[in-house]
């Protein structure tokens, strides 16, 4: 974080130069007469020409109203919006785009993302191939399937849709039979009925690594009902240094084996769940170096059974494109395994998996959230570096507000726009607030897209309320 988000000299005044930072941002020092808003696409990073910004307590008899230029740029300056200094609220808004609102930023250089009501399907490209050595593994005993999941390294922002792009099945043959069945396009399997490695893959475009984690899948005697099954993982497969393109077609791509040697144990332990919390998973994560992101090793979910997996070593004989690399540990928890709400996820950095990676606590979430009158209210939770809420209407599914609270209150209202997207919605609408913890973050100089990857904590709870 730090230096580079807000630049310009201070006099009594501060008016430094515009600065447009990608993901979002505050910097530039203290706000003294002028104020540079940069409106952006939140997925795209694109300028929102014509956005409208809005400065002033939520609601303002008389705000200071600016339109974004071209390059997405709404200034305000002591001719147009006297007495402008210190912390602002401000709002983002445009046609097409759920609005934004800041509470208690603190900074002469903003860069405020807005979400678009219908967001963009990611970039994509197809990739098919096979893991190497496959056509040797044993045959899996009676009642057991050897499965190899195929993906793709993550982007480093969690919400990035990139990041979870659907995969479509295909039909493999059973045995020397005329007869089919269905799998994950992106899958290998290997039973008694069927042995199959032509995966297919939908993948993000950019720089990544792709990778296939081998397991053993125990149908303990019920082959119809996947809840009791034993995952046990057996192997990876890994291929990094790769970058695509939109709409690029690869074909017979091989997946390396990770050899034997190369695998490490990483074994986790977890604490009593928050009030409310029934269910939790946890998987862990690699950063990859030189910008390919990060892989997920979500199979199998380490949770209340299942504590210990494996993961490829950082830099091993067959794992060269890892060094460099580091651990990291996802953990979530939440009402029920369909209930997201009340929920907390803790992300651990930097984890030695040589001792069992132990995490110490759960972030609790915010409570008494209320909704009165066009005001809104809950209470923090002790230690959250920020609070946010976003507001969604069910029967369109979609976010209809977002707030970002800086300055630590805990009730706020919401200026009066035209169209007011609150005001369209039928029905019960939902109010989530959220407590994040990102240690060492300076909010007044800050890079979003940064501070997520210092991100430790991320509780929620939500209510339903008729706006």
């Amino acid at each position: 974080l730090g230096g580079g988000v807000g630049c310009g000299s201070v006099s009594s005044d501060n008016h430094p130069a515009p600065m447009l930072v990608p993901g979002g941002a505050i910097g530039g020092g203290a706000i003294n007469g002028y104020l540079n808003v940069y409106v952006i696409d939140g997925d795209s990073y694109a300028p929102v020409a014509g956005a409208a910004v809005e400065v002033g307590a939520s609601p303002s008899a008389s705000p200071c109203m600016g339109l974004a230029d071209s390059t997405g740029l709404a200034t305000f300056d002591p001719m147009g919006c006297p007495g402008l200094r210190g912390k602002v609220t401000l709002t983002a808004s445009a046609t097409g785009y759920a609005p934004t609102t800041w509470i208690g930023a603190d900074g002469a250089n903003l860069t405020i993302t807005i979400q678009a009501t219908t967001r963009p399907a990611p970039d994509t490209a197809n990739v098919s191939g096979t893991i190497a050595g496959w056509e040797s593994l044993p045959a899996p005993a009676a009642g057991h399937t050897t499965i190899g999941l195929v993906a793709n390294s993550q982007t480093s922002n969690l919400g990035d849709l990139a990041n979870s792009i659907t995969q479509p099945t295909r039909t493999i043959s059973i045995g020397s039979t005329a007869l089919t069945t269905t799998i994950p396009a992106n899958a290998c399997v290997k039973n008694a009925l069927a042995d199959d490695c032509n995966w297919q893959l939908i993948a993000r475009t950019g720089q990544q690594a792709h990778f296939a984690i081998i397991v053993d899948d125990d149908t303990n005697g019920t082959p119809d009902d996947t809840t009791d099954d034993v995952i046990t993982p057996v192997g990876w497969a890994l291929l990094t240094g790769l970058s695509l393109s939109k709409d690029q077609t690869t074909v017979n791509e091989t997946l390396p084996a990770v050899a034997a040697g190369d695998l490490v144990p990483f074994t986790a332990s977890f604490p009593a769940l928050p009030a409310g919390m029934t269910y939790f998973n946890a998987y862990p994560a690699i950063e990859l170096p030189g910008g390919e992101g990060r892989i997920p090793a979500v199979v199998p979910t380490l949770g209340a059974n299942v504590t210990m997996t494996s993961v490829p070593k950082l830099g091993g004989t067959t794992t060269v494109g890892l060094a460099g690399g580091s651990y990291d540990l996802l953990a979530q928890a939440q009402a029920t395994m369909t209930a997201g709400e009340p929920g907390t996820l803790t992300w651990m950095h930097g984890v030695n998996v040589g001792p069992t990676v132990a995490l110490a606590s759960w972030l609790s979430p915010p409570t008494g959230i209320a909704a009165s009158g066009g005001t809104y209210s809950f209470v923090p939770v002790t230690g959250a570096t920020l609070h946010s809420a976003e507001f969604k209407d069910p029967t369109g599914g979609g976010r209809t507000w977002s707030v970002t609270i800086f300055d630590g209150s805990t009730t706020f209202t919401l200026p009066g726009l035209l169209p007011n997207p609150l005001a369209t919605s039928s029905g019960m609408d939902t109010l989530t607030v959220s407590a994040l913890v990102i240690p060492g973050v300076d909010l007044t100089n800050v890079g979003f897209n940064e501070a997520e990857q210092k991100l430790t904590g991320l509780s929620s709870d939500q209510i339903s309320f008729s706006p």
